[in-house]
């Protein structure tokens, strides 16, 4: 019995060598997914700034056009900003006037202008110095518009007083441009912007020989003889009449401060003291007042007006034959290419191509009148 037993132990113990000696199969690891490198955390990044976007102040703006070179824009009226954003807000003020109809355009071109330049962050401020052209309103106001630190300054320049101030402005790094009324003294005004005014005084005159048969009498009512503008605009008629037509005598010159009750009046005198009076040139505002008289007395057909712009109480004179020409300077381009182009000289260093950007002087009759306006509704 003890002899089996000791058998059965001795199988046992070689059964359990025999299992503690079998290889186990290797079994392959997963592999894992290899770990990330570590790095230190990186410092974040500054805010970029949006596309397009540029330093004002840091813009390369070559030197401005020559003072009395001259071109006609091919985009008048239609100039675009450029489109970069500036880095900070910029503010451009428009100095211009009020004073009669002539302005509602012009300040509604400054407003469309400013309408444009919102989204580019920058402000277009429409401010009316006072009731006339002369350094007295302007050179005040752009002294203003140096200290309120404006960006840019549009301002009319109606006579030689104005230019230091205009010097003053561009001195402290503020570009100026004019429009509408240009100082013949040189400064340093970036660009203008408005009419040739010597040459529509020119324009005014063979229209004026053209519609009295080229000889009579004709009298001359003027904004403001202090005003170059106006001046030239005089000037450019009389010279014109005296070189090419010597049978047409100016009886008198006389100045309605741009107010169309004084030069009913005024209209009303010449006819008086010359029962033979051939046409009345008005070289600013209120021309429709000069018509009504004209219209009043029966004139009409007998005394021609010659006058400028397009405003409806003249175009109204116009289509009824009392103002024989009137002839044009694109006021609404006026007020708004100033803005646009100040703007794309400050956030692009767009210069014009030459520094007096002169307007389209149509000449408007009543033969050709429905081309240009149509009666308010």
């Amino acid at each position: 019995m003890i002899k089996h037993l000791k058998i059965w132990l001795m199988v046992l113990i070689l059964a359990l060598g025999m299992v503690a000696c079998q290889t186990t199969p290797e079994v392959e690891p997963e592999e894992e997914e290899p770990a990330g490198e570590v790095t230190e955390p990186e410092e974040e990044a500054p805010e970029a700034e949006a596309e397009g976007t540029v330093v004002v102040d840091e813009v390369e703006r070559e030197e401005g056009p020559a003072f009395d070179s001259a071109c006609h824009p091919a985009d008048e009226g239609e100039v675009t900003p450029v489109d970069l954003m500036p880095d900070r807000p910029l503010r451009i003020a428009v100095l211009g006037l009020e004073n009669n109809p002539f302005w509602i355009p012009v300040k509604e071109g400054a407003l469309a202008a400013a309408a444009e330049l919102e989204a580019y962050d920058t402000t277009v401020e429409w401010l009316v110095p006072g009731e006339t052209h002369l350094a007295d309103d302007f050179a005040g106001a752009i002294e203003a518009s140096v200290a309120q630190e404006y960006d840019a300054i549009a301002t009319i320049a109606g006579d030689a007083g104005v230019a230091p101030f205009i010097n003053q402005a561009a001195e402290a790094g503020i570009p100026v441009a004019t429009f509408n009324s240009e100082t013949d003294a040189e400064n340093d005004r970036l660009f203008f912007v408005g009419a040739d005014l010597y040459q529509q005084g020119e324009t005014a005159a063979q229209a004026m020989a053209d519609a009295i048969g080229e000889e009579g009498k004709v009298g001359i009512i003027t904004g403001f003889f202090a005003v170059e503008a106006h001046e030239l605009r005089r000037q450019g008629f009389v010279d014109y009449l005296e070189e090419n037509y010597p049978d047409i005598e100016i009886v008198g010159e006389v100045e309605n401060q741009d107010q169309g009750d004084i030069a009913f009046t005024q209209a009303q005198d010449f006819m008086t003291a010359n029962p033979d009076l051939s046409g009345i040139y008005v070289t600013a505002g209120g021309p429709f007042g000069a018509a009504a008289a004209v219209e009043d007395a029966g004139m009409t057909g007998e005394v021609a007006v010659v006058s400028f712009d397009f405003v409806d109480e003249t175009m109204e004179y116009v289509q009824k034959g009392v103002i024989s020409a009137t002839i044009g300077q694109n006021p609404y381009a006026q007020g708004h290419d100033p803005a646009i182009r100040l703007f794309n000289y400050l956030v692009g260093g767009v210069v014009p191509e030459c520094g007096r950007l002169i307007t389209e002087a149509a000449v408007v009759t009543q033969d050709n009148i429905d081309d240009y306006w149509s009666p308010p509704e």
